[in-house]
């Protein structure tokens, strides 16, 4: 999907409708009722205006009941998905969906090891493209001596003081570090803290296969294109492996232009990798169902650098939207054995939001879309089920499990099954004011999952 940003999707509501007498919060409730008739996926349990005339705005959202909690979820649920914020909470919501969080900082990730050379050592996991650890030339898997002639080995990193692991605040504004690299020992240039954006994606490697870990999809992140550039920055990295591991754990969703991109990096260039029935207003036809079938073409032309790569992704139940989507597209496209999935059931939410600003400033959130497989399918409200199951106490089990098939392990192999079950078929939701399916039309607004 394109995403075309407009500064006011209110114009399309102006042709034949009467607003001069009203004004405030009332032009306001009036024009996002008209929103969600015009977008809400279940636009049958939107009332008349007159209904909803004196209410609070986002009462008039919360009266459609747009919660979602997961598939596995029990008792009361409280994640809604179709909402409304008032002008001063607009800018830093709309922030934070497109962008990764800012820190003050030098960039760059650690773990603590423990070895026979260097007893509780600092090891570092990730270094920031666009950060000072990068311009002073930190590299990953480099080990921690010393910051400005301070020791990091040893006591200062005793198991139950995990400053230094988790935050940049211990060290000085401007540090020196000692590092040993490939059994040399290195002084850096100083690094000199700055405000740092996160990435989304990151590279390592588990004996020797290439590790992808995916933390979500968002528009801006360290890479100012964003986490599929992010990605296929890493694709390029791993040119000529033959297998790749890929964790979605905790990947909650994002932007779905970067998710479906990405997927179309992985699948053979004539394929369609899902579909999705979205609901939109459209000025000749009205309320309008659009069946909008996504294929790699749409999105690349020629084919992608994952395709002959052979994918184990990791997933667990806080594995949602985007995330699935991405996995739905790859594993019908290429299921087992070209795609392995271990972990747990994911999280189970195939619908879709598109937002905007409104006439005062405020936000409209709104659930347009559901996601289906090429065969009509659905995971929402299902979720993905993996090939191998692991037990989610256990976080260590999932890459075991993907090393052994790594291996080649044959006994372990064995426990797979063909390919996941996908046994309840929903049929896409027709339910519109004039419904006219068919009809073709991008929807011009950031659309996340």
């Amino acid at each position: 999907m394109r995403i075309i940003l407009l500064s006011s999707v209110l114009l399309i509501f102006a042709c034949g409708e009467s607003l001069v007498e009203l004004t405030g919060d009332e032009r306001e409730l009036y024009q996002n009722h008209r929103l969600l008739r015009a977008y809400f996926y279940h636009p049958e349990r939107i009332k008349d205006y007159e209904e909803y005339s004196g209410m609070e705005i986002d009462d008039m959202y919360e009266s459609l009941q747009d919660y979602f909690c997961g598939a596995n979820h029990e008792g009361e649920c409280y994640a809604r998905y179709t909402f409304y914020l008032p002008p001063e909470e607009t800018d830093d919501k709309i922030h934070d969906i497109e962008n990764t969080k800012k820190y003050y900082s030098f960039g760059f990730e650690r773990s603590r090891i423990e070895s026979d050379e260097l007893i509780d050592t600092l090891v570092v996991s990730a270094v920031y493209p666009i950060s000072p650890a990068a311009s002073a030339g930190l590299k990953r898997k480099d080990r921690l001596l010393s910051a400005n002639g301070i020791s990091l080995i040893g006591l200062a990193l005793a198991a139950e003081d995990s400053t230094y692991l988790k935050n940049d605040e211990p060290f000085d504004d401007s540090t020196v570090f000692v590092v040993l690299r490939d059994g040399e020992i290195k002084i850096l240039n100083a690094m000199l803290k700055a405000e740092v954006q996160k990435p989304t994606v990151y590279l390592d490697s588990l004996e020797g296969i290439p590790y992808i870990r995916v933390t979500e999809y968002k528009v801006n992140t360290n890479n100012p294109d964003g986490t599929y550039a992010e990605f296929k920055k890493v694709l390029q990295e791993i040119k000529g492996a033959n297998t790749a591991i890929m964790d979605l754990r905790d990947n909650g969703g994002g932007s779905i232009w970067h998710c479906t991109s990405m997927a179309a990096e992985l699948i053979p260039l004539n394929r369609e990798m899902l579909y999705d029935v979205q609901h939109y207003y459209d000025k000749g036809k009205g309320n309008v169902i659009e069946f909008s079938h996504e294929y790699v073409k749409d999105y690349l032309n020629q084919e992608g650098a994952g395709v002959n790569i052979k994918w184990i992704i990791l997933i667990n139940r806080w594995s949602a939207s985007c995330s699935e989507r991405f996995t739905a597209a790859v594993i019908y496209n290429r299921p087992y054995p070209e795609t392995v999935l271990i972990g747990q059931t994911s999280y189970g939410k195939g619908i879709g939001q598109v937002y905007t600003k409104t006439y005062l400033g405020g936000l409209a959130y709104i659930t347009f879309l559901q996601t289906y497989y090429p065969n009509g399918e659905t995971f929402h409200n299902i979720g993905i089920p993996p090939n191998i199951q692991t037990d989610p106490r256990d976080k260590n089990a999932p890459l075991d499990a993907a090393i052994e098939i790594v291996r080649g392990n044959s006994g372990f192999a064995a426990k797979l099954s063909s390919a996941p079950t996908r046994t309840r078929i929903y049929p896409p939701e027709r339910q519109a004011d004039n419904p006219e399916p068919g009809a073709y039309k991008r929807v011009d607004f950031p659309l996340f999952h």
